[in-house]
Protein backbone atom coordinates (compact mmCIF):
# COMPACT_ATOMS: atom_id res chain seq x y z
CA UNK A 1 0.00 0.00 0.00
CA UNK A 2 1.38 3.39 -1.00
CA UNK A 3 1.66 6.12 1.58
CA UNK A 4 0.24 9.57 0.90
CA UNK A 5 2.80 12.22 -0.04
CA UNK A 6 2.36 14.14 3.24
CA UNK A 7 2.67 11.04 5.41
CA UNK A 8 5.72 9.84 3.51
CA UNK A 9 7.39 13.24 3.89
CA UNK A 10 6.70 13.11 7.62
CA UNK A 11 8.30 9.66 7.88
CA UNK A 12 11.39 10.75 5.95
CA UNK A 13 11.87 13.87 8.08
CA UNK A 14 11.38 11.93 11.31
CA UNK A 15 13.98 9.43 10.09
CA UNK A 16 16.45 12.22 9.30
CA UNK A 17 15.86 13.93 12.66
CA UNK A 18 16.37 10.74 14.64
CA UNK A 19 19.49 9.88 12.66
CA UNK A 20 21.02 13.31 13.34
CA UNK A 21 20.13 13.03 17.05
CA UNK A 22 21.85 9.65 17.15
CA UNK A 23 24.95 11.07 15.41
CA UNK A 24 24.65 8.74 12.42
CA UNK A 25 27.44 9.72 9.96
CA UNK A 26 25.78 7.78 7.12
CA UNK A 27 22.36 9.38 7.48
CA UNK A 28 22.03 10.34 3.81
CA UNK A 29 22.99 6.94 2.45
CA UNK A 30 20.74 5.17 4.95
CA UNK A 31 17.83 7.44 4.00
CA UNK A 32 18.38 6.75 0.30
CA UNK A 33 18.27 3.01 0.87
CA UNK A 34 15.35 3.09 3.31
CA UNK A 35 13.00 5.24 1.24
CA UNK A 36 14.28 4.59 -2.29
CA UNK A 37 14.31 8.27 -3.22
CA UNK A 38 16.85 10.54 -4.89
CA UNK A 39 19.65 12.37 -3.11
CA UNK A 40 17.99 15.62 -4.22
CA UNK A 41 14.78 14.62 -2.42
CA UNK A 42 16.69 13.92 0.81
CA UNK A 43 18.40 17.30 0.60
CA UNK A 44 15.00 19.00 0.10
CA UNK A 45 13.77 17.40 3.31
CA UNK A 46 16.94 18.49 5.10
CA UNK A 47 16.36 22.05 3.87
CA UNK A 48 12.77 21.92 5.13
CA UNK A 49 13.94 20.78 8.57
CA UNK A 50 16.50 23.59 8.68
CA UNK A 51 13.81 26.11 7.70
CA UNK A 52 11.61 24.83 10.54
CA UNK A 53 14.45 25.30 13.02
CA UNK A 54 14.57 21.57 13.79
CA UNK A 55 18.05 21.20 12.28
CA UNK A 56 21.02 23.48 11.62
CA UNK A 57 23.46 23.04 8.75
CA UNK A 58 27.17 23.75 8.73
CA UNK A 59 29.89 23.30 6.13
CA UNK A 60 29.44 23.85 2.40
CA UNK A 61 28.13 21.92 -0.61
CA UNK A 62 29.12 18.22 -0.45
CA UNK A 63 30.67 18.66 3.01
CA UNK A 64 27.44 20.02 4.52
CA UNK A 65 26.62 18.45 7.88
CA UNK A 66 23.61 18.75 10.17
CA UNK A 67 23.01 19.06 13.89
CA UNK A 68 19.97 19.52 16.10
CA UNK A 69 18.46 23.00 15.74
CA UNK A 70 16.92 25.34 18.28
CA UNK A 71 13.42 23.93 17.82
CA UNK A 72 13.12 20.54 19.50
CA UNK A 73 10.18 18.36 20.43
CA UNK A 74 9.62 14.95 21.95
CA UNK A 75 6.64 13.04 23.33
CA UNK A 76 6.54 9.67 25.07
CA UNK A 77 4.04 7.58 27.03
CA UNK A 78 5.51 5.51 29.87
CA UNK A 79 4.24 3.06 32.46
CA UNK A 80 4.57 4.66 35.90
CA UNK A 81 5.39 1.51 37.83
CA UNK A 82 9.12 1.32 38.48
CA UNK A 83 9.78 4.57 36.60
CA UNK A 84 12.67 6.81 37.70
CA UNK A 85 12.24 10.44 36.80
CA UNK A 86 15.98 11.23 36.59
CA UNK A 87 16.55 8.38 34.12
CA UNK A 88 13.63 9.50 31.94
CA UNK A 89 15.03 13.04 31.86
CA UNK A 90 18.55 11.91 30.93
CA UNK A 91 17.55 9.25 28.42
CA UNK A 92 14.63 10.93 26.63
CA UNK A 93 14.72 14.69 27.10
CA UNK A 94 18.10 16.10 28.17
CA UNK A 95 19.09 16.86 24.55
CA UNK A 96 16.22 19.37 24.31
CA UNK A 97 17.92 21.61 26.89
CA UNK A 98 21.57 20.81 26.15
CA UNK A 99 22.68 24.20 24.75
CA UNK A 100 20.57 26.51 26.91
CA UNK A 101 21.93 28.72 29.66
CA UNK A 102 22.66 26.83 32.88
CA UNK A 103 19.95 28.62 34.88
CA UNK A 104 17.22 27.59 32.43
CA UNK A 105 18.48 23.99 32.32
CA UNK A 106 18.42 23.86 36.14
CA UNK A 107 14.82 25.13 36.28
CA UNK A 108 13.63 22.71 33.59
CA UNK A 109 15.42 19.77 35.20
CA UNK A 110 14.00 20.63 38.62
CA UNK A 111 10.43 21.12 37.40
CA UNK A 112 10.49 18.04 35.17
CA UNK A 113 11.79 15.67 37.84
CA UNK A 114 9.61 17.08 40.63
CA UNK A 115 6.38 16.88 38.62
CA UNK A 116 7.10 13.44 37.13
CA UNK A 117 8.02 12.17 40.61
CA UNK A 118 4.63 13.42 41.85
CA UNK A 119 2.92 11.37 39.14
CA UNK A 120 5.01 8.31 40.02
CA UNK A 121 4.57 8.50 43.80
CA UNK A 122 1.14 10.08 44.27
CA UNK A 123 -1.16 9.72 41.26
CA UNK A 124 -1.96 6.01 41.62
CA UNK A 125 -2.18 6.01 37.84
CA UNK A 126 -0.85 3.53 35.31
CA UNK A 127 0.68 5.74 32.62
CA UNK A 128 2.28 9.16 32.17
CA UNK A 129 2.40 11.06 28.89
CA UNK A 130 5.24 13.57 28.67
CA UNK A 131 5.56 16.22 25.97
CA UNK A 132 8.30 18.83 25.71
CA UNK A 133 8.39 21.46 22.97
CA UNK A 134 11.12 24.03 22.50
CA UNK A 135 10.93 26.79 19.93
CA UNK A 136 13.08 29.86 19.39
CA UNK A 137 11.52 31.67 22.35
CA UNK A 138 10.44 29.25 25.07
CA UNK A 139 10.32 25.74 26.48
CA UNK A 140 6.93 24.11 27.18
CA UNK A 141 6.67 20.99 29.37
CA UNK A 142 3.51 18.91 29.82
CA UNK A 143 3.25 15.87 32.14
CA UNK A 144 -0.08 14.01 32.32
CA UNK A 145 -1.12 10.94 34.28
CA UNK A 146 -4.29 8.84 34.36
CA UNK A 147 -4.57 8.63 38.14
CA UNK A 148 -7.04 9.80 40.77
CA UNK A 149 -6.51 13.51 40.18
CA UNK A 150 -4.49 15.79 42.43
CA UNK A 151 -7.35 17.96 43.73
CA UNK A 152 -9.52 14.99 44.68
CA UNK A 153 -6.54 13.28 46.31
CA UNK A 154 -5.65 16.32 48.43
CA UNK A 155 -9.28 16.83 49.44
CA UNK A 156 -9.46 13.18 50.52
CA UNK A 157 -6.15 13.29 52.38
CA UNK A 158 -6.96 16.53 54.25
CA UNK A 159 -10.65 15.69 54.64
CA UNK A 160 -11.67 18.86 52.79
CA UNK A 161 -15.37 19.29 51.96
CA UNK A 162 -14.69 20.70 48.47
CA UNK A 163 -11.86 19.90 46.01
CA UNK A 164 -11.60 23.64 45.33
CA UNK A 165 -10.03 24.03 48.78
CA UNK A 166 -7.14 21.88 47.53
CA UNK A 167 -6.00 24.75 45.31
CA UNK A 168 -5.71 27.09 48.27
CA UNK A 169 -3.65 24.50 50.16
CA UNK A 170 -1.40 23.96 47.14
CA UNK A 171 -0.68 27.66 46.89
CA UNK A 172 0.62 27.77 50.49
CA UNK A 173 3.21 25.03 50.01
CA UNK A 174 4.41 22.37 52.47
CA UNK A 175 1.57 20.15 51.29
CA UNK A 176 2.08 16.46 50.62
CA UNK A 177 -0.10 13.37 50.81
CA UNK A 178 3.01 11.33 51.73
CA UNK A 179 4.71 13.27 54.57
CA UNK A 180 7.07 10.39 55.43
CA UNK A 181 8.75 10.60 52.02
CA UNK A 182 8.03 14.09 50.66
CA UNK A 183 8.41 17.65 51.94
CA UNK A 184 5.59 19.20 49.91
CA UNK A 185 7.85 21.84 48.38
CA UNK A 186 7.94 20.67 44.75
CA UNK A 187 4.78 22.24 43.35
CA UNK A 188 5.24 25.45 45.35
CA UNK A 189 8.76 26.16 44.09
CA UNK A 190 8.20 24.80 40.57
CA UNK A 191 5.18 27.06 40.09
CA UNK A 192 7.35 30.07 40.95
CA UNK A 193 10.42 29.04 38.99
CA UNK A 194 8.56 28.92 35.66
CA UNK A 195 6.95 31.90 33.92
CA UNK A 196 3.68 30.02 33.55
CA UNK A 197 2.43 27.01 35.54
CA UNK A 198 -0.91 25.17 35.36
CA UNK A 199 -2.40 22.06 36.94
CA UNK A 200 -5.50 20.61 35.26
CA UNK A 201 -7.56 17.99 37.09
CA UNK A 202 -11.28 17.27 37.01
CA UNK A 203 -13.03 20.54 36.17
CA UNK A 204 -10.52 22.67 38.11
CA UNK A 205 -7.36 24.50 37.06
CA UNK A 206 -4.66 25.85 39.37
CA UNK A 207 -2.66 28.61 37.70
CA UNK A 208 0.44 30.56 38.69
CA UNK A 209 1.33 33.03 35.97
CA UNK A 210 4.10 35.62 36.28
CA UNK A 211 2.33 37.99 33.88
CA UNK A 212 -0.81 37.91 36.04
CA UNK A 213 1.23 38.08 39.23
CA UNK A 214 -0.52 35.52 41.40
CA UNK A 215 -2.31 32.18 41.77
CA UNK A 216 -5.71 31.68 40.20
CA UNK A 217 -8.59 29.22 40.38
CA UNK A 218 -10.10 28.53 36.98
CA UNK A 219 -12.77 26.14 35.76
CA UNK A 220 -12.72 23.74 32.82
CA UNK A 221 -15.90 23.16 30.88
CA UNK A 222 -14.86 19.55 30.40
CA UNK A 223 -13.52 17.07 32.95
CA UNK A 224 -9.81 16.29 32.80
CA UNK A 225 -9.06 12.68 33.72
CA UNK A 226 -6.13 12.33 36.11
CA UNK A 227 -3.72 15.27 36.38
CA UNK A 228 -1.92 17.35 33.79
CA UNK A 229 0.87 19.77 34.73
CA UNK A 230 1.93 22.39 32.17
CA UNK A 231 5.03 24.57 32.61
CA UNK A 232 6.50 27.25 30.38
CA UNK A 233 9.63 29.41 30.55
CA UNK A 234 11.23 31.89 28.13
CA UNK A 235 14.70 31.01 26.86
CA UNK A 236 15.91 34.52 27.76
CA UNK A 237 14.44 34.41 31.27
CA UNK A 238 16.62 35.93 34.00
CA UNK A 239 15.24 33.57 36.66
CA UNK A 240 17.34 31.13 38.63
CA UNK A 241 16.45 28.52 41.24
CA UNK A 242 18.57 30.06 43.99
CA UNK A 243 16.64 33.33 43.86
CA UNK A 244 13.33 31.46 43.95
CA UNK A 245 14.42 29.37 46.93
CA UNK A 246 15.95 32.33 48.77
CA UNK A 247 12.69 34.28 48.62
CA UNK A 248 10.87 31.70 50.73
CA UNK A 249 13.59 30.14 52.88
CA UNK A 250 15.11 31.23 56.14
CA UNK A 251 18.56 32.42 57.15
CA UNK A 252 21.66 30.41 58.00
CA UNK A 253 20.55 30.47 61.64
CA UNK A 254 17.24 28.92 60.54
CA UNK A 255 19.01 26.20 58.50
CA UNK A 256 17.57 27.71 55.32
CA UNK A 257 14.22 26.14 56.10
CA UNK A 258 11.19 26.70 53.86
CA UNK A 259 9.47 29.04 56.31
CA UNK A 260 7.77 31.77 54.26
CA UNK A 261 4.72 31.75 52.03
CA UNK A 262 2.29 33.97 50.17
CA UNK A 263 -1.39 33.07 50.46
CA UNK A 264 -3.64 34.33 47.63
CA UNK A 265 -6.78 35.04 49.66
CA UNK A 266 -9.03 35.12 46.61
CA UNK A 267 -8.61 31.34 46.20
CA UNK A 268 -10.98 31.06 49.16
CA UNK A 269 -13.50 33.28 47.39
CA UNK A 270 -15.82 31.00 45.45
CA UNK A 271 -18.29 32.27 42.87
CA UNK A 272 -21.10 34.27 44.44
CA UNK A 273 -19.42 34.41 47.86
CA UNK A 274 -18.01 37.20 49.99
CA UNK A 275 -15.40 36.68 52.70
CA UNK A 276 -17.45 37.30 55.84
CA UNK A 277 -17.31 34.26 58.12
CA UNK A 278 -14.87 32.79 60.63
CA UNK A 279 -15.02 29.45 58.83
CA UNK A 280 -13.74 31.13 55.65
CA UNK A 281 -10.93 32.73 57.67
CA UNK A 282 -9.99 29.35 59.14
CA UNK A 283 -9.80 28.00 55.59
CA UNK A 284 -7.19 30.68 54.88
CA UNK A 285 -5.33 29.93 58.12
CA UNK A 286 -5.21 26.15 57.75
CA UNK A 287 -1.57 24.93 58.17
CA UNK A 288 -0.27 28.52 58.40
CA UNK A 289 1.36 27.71 61.74
CA UNK A 290 4.00 25.75 59.79
CA UNK A 291 5.52 29.02 58.54
CA UNK A 292 7.34 31.88 60.26
CA UNK A 293 6.51 34.54 57.68
CA UNK A 294 3.12 34.72 55.96
CA UNK A 295 1.93 37.32 53.44
CA UNK A 296 -1.81 37.41 52.83
CA UNK A 297 -2.30 38.66 49.28
CA UNK A 298 -5.68 40.39 48.91
CA UNK A 299 -5.44 41.11 45.20
CA UNK A 300 -8.91 40.66 43.68
CA UNK A 301 -10.67 40.88 47.06
CA UNK A 302 -12.62 44.11 47.54
CA UNK A 303 -14.46 43.32 50.79
CA UNK A 304 -14.01 41.28 53.97
CA UNK A 305 -16.46 41.01 56.85
CA UNK A 306 -15.90 41.81 60.52
CA UNK A 307 -15.91 38.18 61.70
CA UNK A 308 -13.50 37.15 58.93
CA UNK A 309 -11.00 39.91 59.72
CA UNK A 310 -11.32 39.44 63.48
CA UNK A 311 -10.54 35.71 63.22
CA UNK A 312 -7.31 36.38 61.30
CA UNK A 313 -6.01 39.68 62.62
CA UNK A 314 -6.97 39.39 66.30
CA UNK A 315 -7.74 35.79 67.28
CA UNK A 316 -5.05 34.10 65.19
CA UNK A 317 -2.41 36.78 65.82
CA UNK A 318 -2.94 36.55 69.57
CA UNK A 319 -2.69 32.77 69.46
CA UNK A 320 0.45 32.79 67.26
CA UNK A 321 2.54 35.87 68.16
CA UNK A 322 5.74 34.34 66.73
CA UNK A 323 4.33 34.26 63.19
CA UNK A 324 5.03 37.38 61.15
CA UNK A 325 1.68 38.01 59.45
CA UNK A 326 1.57 40.79 56.86
CA UNK A 327 -0.73 41.80 54.01
CA UNK A 328 -0.32 42.90 50.40
CA UNK A 329 -2.45 44.56 47.72
CA UNK A 330 -5.31 45.49 50.04
CA UNK A 331 -8.08 47.82 48.90
CA UNK A 332 -9.13 50.76 51.10
CA UNK A 333 -12.20 48.83 52.26
CA UNK A 334 -10.15 45.76 53.19
CA UNK A 335 -7.48 47.89 54.91
CA UNK A 336 -10.15 49.53 57.08
CA UNK A 337 -11.54 46.14 58.14
CA UNK A 338 -8.04 44.89 59.03
CA UNK A 339 -7.23 48.04 61.00
CA UNK A 340 -10.48 47.72 62.94
CA UNK A 341 -9.68 44.13 63.92
CA UNK A 342 -6.16 45.09 65.01
CA UNK A 343 -7.45 47.93 67.17
CA UNK A 344 -9.59 45.39 69.03
CA UNK A 345 -6.52 43.42 70.16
Amino acid sequence: MKLGRTKRATLIRRFLLNAVKAGNPDVIQDALETFDVSRQTIHKHFSALVGMGLLESYGKTRSTRYRIGQCRSHQIKLRLEGLRESEVYSREFSYIFSDLQTEIIDICHYGFTEMLNNAIDHSEGEYATITIDRDREKVKISISDDGEGIFRRIARFLDLPDPRESLLELSKGKLTTDPDNHSGQGIFFTSRAFDCFYIFSGDLVFSHNEDLGDDYLLHNQTEHIGTRVYMEIALNSSKNLKTVFDEFTGTDAEDYAFNATVVPVRLALYEGERLVSRSQAKRILNRIERFKRVILDFQGVDFIGQAFSDEIFRVFRNAHPSIQLTTALTSKEVSRAIASARRAE
